[in-house]
This record gives structure tokens, C-alpha cells and sequence, in this order.
């Protein structure tokens, strides 16, 4: 009697509990936008790579390659954009930020736009995918693009999980027999379950996170906001064909909760082979309706990096949508570097060939990744931290952070120049392109570092493409018929100070070894290297004195 009265009462209190969960979620969300901060849950990054690196690669899409991808430490850019609330949307916008648009780029700008403005939608959409939630290694992306192995010999499962039944009719006509058949029957069916429990029970998680990405779509299809109805509206036709299987996916979940009652369920699902059975007929669905699996998939997916795309904006210091044009050219105001707090902002007009030059730490690395990260934003979340940003539409590469490669018995000179060999060949290939170089061929001597160097900036001044390449060698600034920028410092007796603003024309500061000084080497060691340097510069010739030679 109490605990009929106990369920009666649980079951009176279940909108209440939904109701308040559903405030507590929005409270949630609105001190998040209020605040323009989130707590991301911690997601294993090869878990949210996996649709990126498992889809197959189309020869037209336009994807940044993985030492681009580092060079610019687009993984931390992605985590702060990362306002994603399903494991889905983490898929989805990971592989939107490796796909270069060379058109179209504006496409999701709508999304984009109403998802910032209008605040009860939003909520209500945010609402709903934080209750399918993250799952990480779900790999629900993986069912349509391969084609998935089922349960063969169907009818054997089938059969078997018939004989209990057989067994408890028979008991009707014959007890001794139709318990002897049940006992038989029932211990038959623990050995097939037990036997391949571990492999169902990874499969069966993949499929349960199927089945709330399906409620979640007809959760979604629900939604009447007039904005939103060309999504609901795709959304239900997905729908349609593979809504049945969240039947399927109700039976394996019985005896999955922690009631009174759930140990038997769960015995019953054991029994009754229900999970082989249920897994058959949800991948038989699932590989049947690939295509319209793959839609919701991917709409989903929109929905949820169109928000978080949204936050971001919200919560930058400044952005501009970016234009663009056919001029071979990269103009900007206020630009600055996602990942730099308080970072400085710059102003310039970036032309086809562009060689910078300044001393180390003077920021040309950290412009260029400015200008590199900003690109790839700009053709894929339609997103600049800039006031102003034009440019025409490139692939982006770089060749910056270098490693030799003991494995493969690479050096650095010969990692690098398969690097740059790389940028050749698709300048080659006839796609536009937007390259950035740090500090060119620096893995081998002077002499033959400068005559490379200048030998391929000639090339690529002959060819479609904008390069922007940073440099030490103010050899290069005369010699290779670039565009000539610029960072400068200010010396001074107590430290070197550097202002981090890119200024036209090359440098023509020196500070190393007035470094040297500041950090009191031995005044013997400065005052030589003065003098060398001097000299250097007066006659074009290395001039040591006699005894520093013996």
C-alpha cells in the first residue's frame, strides 16, 4: 500500500520536477550570456575529432591541414569557441572551422544573427540539446559514412528468445516438461547473452545516444517560432522513417534505472535476447534511412555551432563580419589575436607579397597568426575579431613552428623545406591561396638561406597568391621585391620596449647585443661584438682581430 501510494506520489510530483529543472536550466543560460562566461565541459579532444578524421575528404572542399591547424594552435580557438551543447555540435563545429569556404561564406549568418537576437528562441533550442547532452566516444557520426555490421543469423536470437515463451505454454498442457523446457531455455539464453555482453554493451551505447538525438529532433520539430521553422520542418521529414526506433531503444533501457523493479526488467531483457533482437532492428533502420539519419545529424549539429558561434560574438571585445573581393589583398582595422589577453591592436593593408622584418619578440609572429587565425574564421563562422576585415577568398597556409622529426629521421632543415614544398605544390594546383611563413629556411647557413629564400620569393612573386613572410635577414628586404613591414622597439638603459604595432618599410633597429649588455655580459664580449658589427656594416666583410683567431 505505501509503495503504490510512493509511485502515485512521484509520478504527481514529475512535472513539478521537470518544471523546476527546466527554470534552473534557463537561470543557467541567462547568467552565461549575462556574464558572457561558460564552464565548457571537459570533452577528450579525440572524441570531438572523430567526424572530422573519420569523414571521407572531398577533392573540393577546401580542409586546413594539420600543421596549419597547429601552427596557429587552432585547438585552444576552438575551445574558446566551443559553446556547444551536445557532443553533435562539438563534432560539427570542430570540422566547420577545418573547412575553408571559398564562397557562401555568409551562409549561416542568419543562424548566426537570430540566434544572438532573439533570446526566448534560443533559450528554448538550448533548452533541448542540453537534454541529449555530451556523450564522448559515441561516434554517431560514423553511421553514414560506414557501413556498420548487424547481428547475423537473426532468426537464431529470434527463435531463441521465443522458447521461454514456448516453454511457460507449454506448462499449461504439460508442467513437468514446460518447466524443464523453461529452465533449459532461460539458461540457453544467459550463456548467448553473457557471451557477447561486452561487445553488445559498446554497441548498444553508441545506438542509445541514436535514440536521443531522435528525440531530440522531434523535441525540436515541435518548436513554433516562425524564424525557426525551415529547421523544424527539415527536421520532421528526417524524422519520419527512423522514428520508431526509439521503441526499440525504450525496451534495451528497462531495467537500466535504479527503481525496485528495474532487476527484474533487466532479467526479462536478459532472458528474452530483447537487446540482440532491439539492436538488429535499430541498425537495420539506421542503415535503411542513412541519408535522412545524416540530415538530422547535421542540422542538429548546425543548430547547436550556430549558437555557439553566437555566445562568441557576444562575448569577444569586437568583431566585424568580413568582406570580400577579388584584389589580391588582406586590409583590416583594430585587428587582434583571438587568444592574447589585452592584446594590441593593428591597423594595416596587406598586399599580394609581404616580407616583415624586426627583431625577436618585437610580435611578427604574432601578427601573422592574427591575420592567419582571422582568415580562417572569416570563411568559416563568417567571424572577425577586427573592426574592419577585406580580403579575397584563400586557402590558408603556414609553414611557422618547425620540428625536426627523429622518427622519421627528419632534420629541421629537411622538415622544413617538405613544409614549404607543400605550399608550392598547391600554389601549383591552381587554388587561391593565403600563405604565412616565419622566418624562412632558418635550418641552414647564411649564405644559402638567403639565396634560397630569395630565390623562392621570387617564385612566388610569379604566381597567383598572397605570401606574407617573416624575417631576420635584412638581406631580404632589398633583394626579394616584396612589400616591406615592419616591428620596431625602443632601446633604453633599463630594457628593451617594444610598441607590437606593424609599421611600413623595413626595420632598421638592432637590439641583440644591447641585450647582451642590459643582461651584463662580460664587457669584453659586448664591446667585440660592437666592434664587429660596425665594421660589418662599413665594409660588407667579417674582420676578426688577429688574436680571437689563433
Amino acid at each position: 500500500m505505501y509503495y503504490i501510494i510512493g509511485v502515485a506520489v512521484c509520478i504527481l510530483l514529475l512535472p513539478y520536477f521537470k518544471y523546476t529543472r527546466s527554470v534552473e536550466t534557463k537561470k543557467r543560460v541567462e547568467v552565461e550570456w549575462e556574464e558572457k562566461r561558460f564552464l565548457s565541459p571537459t570533452e577528450p579532444l579525440e572524441s570531438v575529432m572523430s567526424y572530422w578524421e573519420s569523414t571521407p575528404k572531398q577533392p573540393n572542399v577546401h580542409h586546413i591541414d594539420s600543421i596549419t591547424w597547429n601552427d596557429l594552435s587552432m585547438n585552444e580557438v576552438f575551445q574558446k569557441l566551443n559553446y556547444t551543447q551536445t557532443s553533435i555540435g562539438s563534432e560539427y563545429l570542430y570540422n566547420q572551422l577545418h573547412t575553408i569556404q571559398l564562397e557562401n561564406q555568409d551562409a549561416n549568418e542568419p543562424l548566426y544573427e537570430l540566434m544572438e537576437q532573439d533570446h526566448e528562441l534560443r533559450n528554448k533550442l538550448i533548452y533541448i540539446l542540453r537534454k541529449l547532452g555530451k556523450e564522448n566516444y559515441s561516434n554517431s557520426s560514423s553511421f553514414f559514412y560506414k557501413n556498420y555490421g548487424n547481428i547475423t543469423h537473426i532468426w537464431f536470437y529470434i527463435l531463441c528468445g521465443f522458447l521461454p515463451v514456448a516453454s511457460i505454454i507449454t506448462a499449461f498442457f504439460n508442467l513437468k516438461v514446460g518447466i524443464g523446457a523453461l529452465v533449459l531455455s532461460m539458461v540457453l539464453n544467459i550463456l548467448i547473452y553473457y557471451n557477447k555482453k561486452l561487445h553488445l554493451d559498446s554497441s548498444l551505447y553508441e545506438t542509445s545516444y541514436i535514440a536521443g538525438i531522435i528525440r531530440a529532433g522531434k523535441r525540436l520539430a515541435k518548436v513554433k517560432d516562425v524564424a525557426f521553422q525551415p529547421y523544424a520542418t527539415g527536421i520532421r521529414k528526417c524524422i519520419k522513417p527512423i522514428r520508431n526506433l526509439l521503441h526499440f531503444e525504450k525496451v534495451i533501457s528497462l531495467g537500466k534505472g535504479k527503481g525496485e523493479l528495474d532487476g527484474l526488467f533487466e532479467y526479462i531483457r536478459i532472458i528474452f535476447l530483447l537487446d540482440y533482437i532491439s539492436y538488429y532492428f535499430m541498425i537495420s533502420m539506421i542503415s535503411k534511412y542513412k541519408k535522412e539519419y545524416e540530415m538530422l545529424w547535421k542540422t542538429i549539429g548546425e543548430i547547436d555551432a550556430g549558437i555557439a558561434v553566437a555566445f562568441y560574438r557576444h562575448s569577444t571585445e569586437g568583431y566585424c563580419t568580413p568582406d570580400f573581393t577579388e584584389k589580391e589583398e588582406v586590409t583590416f582595422t583594430d585587428l587582434y589575436h583571438p587568444l592574447i589577453n589585452k592584446p594590441v591592436k593593428n591597423s594595416s593593408e596587406i598586399l599580394k607579397q609581404t616580407l616583415i622584418t624586426g627583431s625577436n619578440a618585437s610580435g611578427k609572429s604574432t601578427f601573422m597568426k592574427a591575420v592567419a587565425i582571422n582568415a580562417i574564421l572569416a570563411q568559416t563562422i563568417h567571424t572577425v575579431h577586427a573592426k574592419s576585415w577585406s580580403m579575397k577568398p584563400s586557402y590558408v597556409l603556414s609553414s611557422m613552428a618547425i620540428q625536426d622529426n627523429v622518427i622519421d629521421g627528419d632534420s629541421y632543415f629537411k622538415a622544413e623545406i617538405k613544409s614549404l614544398k607543400r605550399i608550392i605544390k598547391k600554389i601549383e594546383s591552381g587554388v587561391p591561396c593565403l600563405v604565412f611563413i616565419d622566418e624562412i629556411l632558418r635550418g641552414t647557413n647564411t649564405v644559402e638561406r638567403i639565396a634560397a629564400s630569395a630565390s623562392m620569393m621570387d617564385w612566388l612573386t610569379k604566381h597567383p597568391g598572397m605570401i606574407m613572410i617573416a624575417s631576420h635577414d635584412i638581406e631580404l628586404t632589398t633583394i626579394a621585391g616584396f612589400d616591406n613591414y615592419h616591428f620596431r622597439e625602443t632601446v633604453q638603459d633599463d630594457g628593451v620596449y617594444f610598441d607590437y604595432q606593424i609599421h611600413k618599410g623595413p626595420s632598421t633597429t638592432k637590439n641583440a647585443i644591447k641585450l647582451l649588455e642590459i643582461m651584463d655580459y662580460p664587457s669584453s664580449v659586448t664591446a667585440l661584438a660592437n666592434s664587429l658589427a660596425e665594421e660589418f656594416d662599413e665594409k660588407g666583410e667579417w674582420s676578426f682581430p688577429a688574436e680571437t683567431t689563433k
